[in-house]
């Protein structure tokens, strides 16, 4: 089915997710990091459920054998009630969690990272028996995580958590992706999205570092197997199979033979979701320059605001003048292109912003129109994954108060 009868039938704009994709890199992903590791129990992966939390993906993932990484109640419900996860598979990471989420990690026997040694007391009372230990390594800049626990403390806390009863199970590390420019409070420090720089895939070297740091302490611990988290290139590619060569030989090199986890989220829906939007005016601005204007903007790109989007023309035109493409908010930065080279675009013309599958539909917003429909390609067939918002959805959580007077 084509992208335009798609489009003509639930409406523009609309994501297009490829869930046939997204289980061929959770296939590749497995079979790289296999070929080179199998110790203790090999390889597990879960899921990093908040890079995009489209049910298509997460059913699909789940029936593919893949456990879920979660960072939220919201998250885990969808994984445990929704997709029917068993609590065996899930990881439950994050700096914040309510207690009730973890009193049901602990029933269910999920497994729970420590975000730092007083929460360890919390994962106690709340009767969590299977524990980990997020190790605070530095981001992309060389500047502090302001997750996990620090190297030098983690012995420390090693000890806490099974002085505490606790079951230390994994040390775990993810190299954030997204950082800043500047460390935060120095003076050039600038705004937020003048300073957000981000960084994936990781070079093999700084996971391979990662992971040897991890290998010593675990060493120390007597931890049985190690979690390096995200940040890992996409698979099938000579990129992914030199990445895991090159953990697999740091581990090895550090003497450690235990269970190896991972917990992608961009190497498996970064390239399958695109978002196909429509041209709705063009015109000529005051300096002579290019402008069009889109049904979808940072509403549904909120990454734009600091790394602008792939944009292709489904028919393109002839001609190579720049320009402007802005979204449909009333806000000058609604911007997803300064100077797009597409041809000369018309109303009615279908633009795509490829490879947008990570954190874009989840960051989504409310802001401006309703939010559009999802389609999945399953079994090389397009199917309606979501629908359209409707007005309805915008005001199901209000309430109408009776008037009263004092």
């Amino acid at each position: 089915m084509s992208i335009a009868a798609l489009l003509a039938e639930h409406g523009s704009p609309l994501w297009l997710a490829d869930v046939d994709r997204a289980r061929e890199r959770l296939g590749g992903l497995r079979a790289a990091w296999r070929a080179v590791w199998a110790g203790g129990d090999g390889v597990e992966i879960g899921y990093s459920y908040k890079t995009n939390r489209t049910t298509a993906f997460l059913r699909a993932f789940a029936d593919d054998d893949a456990g879920a990484e979660v960072v939220c109640a919201a998250e885990y419900a969808l994984a445990r009630d929704v997709v029917g996860v068993e609590g065996s598979r899930i990881i439950v990471n994050g700096p914040a969690k309510p207690d009730a989420l973890l009193g049901r990690a602990a029933a269910d026997g999920a497994l729970v990272i420590a975000d730092s040694a007083p929460e360890l007391e919390r994962l106690a009372l709340a009767g969590v028996a299977r524990a980990g230990l997020r190790v605070g390594l530095p981001g992309p800049e060389g500047t502090p995580s302001r997750f996990g626990i620090p190297p030098a403390d983690v012995v420390a806390a090693g000890g806490l958590a099974r002085d505490l009863g606790l079951k230390l199970e994994v040390l775990h590390v993810h190299l954030v992706s997204t950082d800043f420019t500047a460390r935060l409070g120095a003076e050039d420090t600038g705004t937020l999205a003048a300073s957000v720089r981000v960084g994936w895939a990781k070079a093999p070297a700084v996971h391979a570092q990662a992971a040897s740091i991890l290998a010593g302490l675990a060493g120390e611990l007597g931890v049985g197997a190690i979690d390096i988290g995200g940040g890992i290139p996409a698979a099938p590619s000579a990129a992914a199979d030199a990445h895991a060569a090159a953990v697999a030989g740091a581990l090895r090199t550090a003497g450690f033979a235990g269970r190896l986890m991972l917990e992608p989220g961009r190497a498996l829906v970064a390239d399958a979701v695109d978002l196909a939007c429509t041209v709705v005016a063009a015109k000529t601005l005051a300096d002579g320059s290019a402008c069009a204007v889109l049904d979808a903007g940072t509403d549904l790109v909120p990454g734009a605001l600091w790394a602008w989007p792939r944009l292709e023309a489904l028919h393109p035109r002839a001609g190579n003048t720049p320009t402007l493409v802005a979204g449909p908010l009333c806000l000058n930065i609604d911007v997803v292109a300064p100077a797009a080279a597409l041809g000369e675009l018309a109303a009615g013309d279908v633009l795509i912003a490829r490879e947008v599958g990570a954190y874009q539909q989840v960051q989504s917003t409310q802001f401006g129109d309703l939010r559009p429909a999802v389609v999945a390609r399953e079994g090389g067939t397009w199917r309606l994954a979501r629908r359209r918002e409707e007005l309805s959805d915008l005001i199901i959580c209000d309430r109408e108060e009776p008037s009263w007077s004092a």
